[in-house]
């Protein structure tokens, strides 16, 4: 299911500039559940959720003054509200993002403007929801505005995952399909099929448009329309925005120049994640300390790699092997398997901690030379998600090189899943790929990858 926020502009007359800088409220719709990637609001992304990525593009739109999340998780609201903004714990029975927003749209007032995208577009433009409130602030006879964009894949008009809009002279909305509409039908007859013709005549892709998602609804239509009982068409395209079509909804459809991506995937969520990343360069921190661990750091340790793997791995490996990371017996094995090491000259823990004294992150390496000529073996670098990618990382691979090179060691490896979300890390730090293997994790088999350093004086 998809997640949605939604903006709220209070009555929409007179100034339409006045309007949009003091009276729009954001309501994002926030289900913790989903299918296809779990939890997908949670997965870190540039080290804090990817809730709160959409939640702050959304505040970045000239015409909101005011955003809250509506989740059905106390777990998300917990974030929100450590992050200083708003959230509101609404009906865990909700069968869409409409539902769940109509809840909340029962006590705004009368005559409200609410805007809904999909939650799980960490990148929606804001110009792109300023467009789509302004369409409706200028025409009071439009029920529902939403935004398209222009599609230039043949592999997007072909796939039914994308949803295609076409519309009439004055871009009201005609008709949303999972299919390719319009179908071209003589030119689909002269070469065969429909991907033939595509590839043949490049300007027909211009006849194809996006649905990207972004809805804006008057409040009294929003109310109406959660009551209306599902149509045909609507259970046979699985697209809610048909029962509006069908029940005389007037749909202006406002085309938009900047994309976005919406999280269904995990290819998905690493497209977006790498975007982010180029936007947003680490940043060092400057108020940690660093140093070798001693056995009274191991309680603190274990929790790191606990939390660590929990929160960055969620949604990468399986539920059950992250939960039973936390039981007991498995916490234990931890801490005697780093006692039983930290004593040996050949391997050594770094820890970064805060000005409160506790361990927010640490790395272990260890000589061990291997048959492709690496001299040491870097295990892990563990950073709580919420100290991630602040230069933590990059501290721990500058330590470890001068500890190695202090040895006359001047090479090391090492062993990272190949779906680790740290991947494009290793490489940036200059991680040649040496070569595969494979680690079984629970009841899962995982491709794992072997990063190679051959000159320690070059980190």
């Amino acid at each position: 299911m998809k997640f949605q926020f939604f903006l709220l502009v209070c009555n929409p007359v007179g100034n339409t500039e006045k309007i949009q800088q003091k009276n729009v409220i954001a309501v994002i719709p926030a289900r913790l559940f989903s299918t296809r990637l779990p939890n997908k609001l949670l997965l870190p992304l540039n080290g804090k959720p990817l809730i709160l990525h959409t939640l702050e593009q959304a505040k970045k739109a000239k015409n909101i003054s005011r955003v809250i999340v509506a989740t059905d998780s106390k777990e998300i609201l917990k974030i929100i509200e450590a992050s200083g903004n708003e959230a509101v714990l609404t009906d865990e029975n909700h069968q869409s993002g409409s539902d769940r927003i109509a809840e909340v749209a029962e006590n705004l007032p009368e005559n409200s403007i609410i805007v809904n995208v999909q939650g799980d577009e960490p990148l929606i433009p804001p110009a792109t929801i300023e467009s789509a409130v302004e369409a409706i602030l200028l025409d009071k006879t439009i029920d529902i505005a939403t935004t398209c964009e222009p599609i230039h894949e043949i592999a997007d008009v072909l796939s039914s995952d994308v949803v295609k809009v076409v519309t009439d002279k004055n871009d009201f909305a005609l008709y949303f399909s999972r299919s390719p509409i319009p179908f071209p039908r003589e030119t689909v007859k002269k070469y065969g099929s429909l991907q033939n013709a595509l590839q043949a005549e490049k300007d027909l892709l211009k006849l194809y448009r996006k649905h990207t998602g972004l809805y804006v609804y008057r409040r009294e239509f929003l109310l109406k329309f959660t009551k209306f009982a599902q149509t045909s068409l609507e259970k046979t395209e699985f697209l809610e925005q048909l029962r509006a079509l069908e029940n005389g909804a007037r749909i202006k459809v406002v085309e938009v120049n900047e994309s976005s991506i919406g999280v269904d995937t995990q290819e998905d969520f690493e497209r977006v994640k790498n975007i982010i990343e180029d936007r947003e360069p680490q940043e060092p921190r400057k108020d940690l300390k660093y140093r070798w661990a001693n056995a009274g750091d191991l309680s603190e340790i274990t929790d790191v790699y606990v939390l660590s793997s929990q929160k960055s791995y969620n949604g990468l490996l399986p539920k059950k092997y992250l939960d039973e990371l936390a039981e007991v017996k498995n916490i234990k094995d931890i801490r005697k398997g780093l006692f039983d090491k930290l004593f040996d000259n050949n391997y050594q823990i770094f820890v970064a901690e805060n000005f409160e004294g506790k361990i927010v992150g640490f790395a272990d390496v260890e000589i061990k030379p291997n048959n492709t000529g690496y001299n040491a073996q870097l295990y892990s670098i563990y950073i709580l998600t919420e100290f991630q990618r602040q230069g933590i990382g990059k501290e721990f691979f500058k330590l470890i090189a001068n500890e190695l090179r202090l040895k006359q060691i001047n090479s090391m490896f090492l062993i990272a899943l190949e779906i680790s979300p740290f991947r494009k890390f290793y490489e940036k730090l200059g991680g040649e790929i040496l070569g595969w293997s494979e680690l079984k994790l629970g009841e899962q088999d995982f491709k794992t990858l072997v990063f190679g350093w051959k000159d320690l004086s070059n980190l």
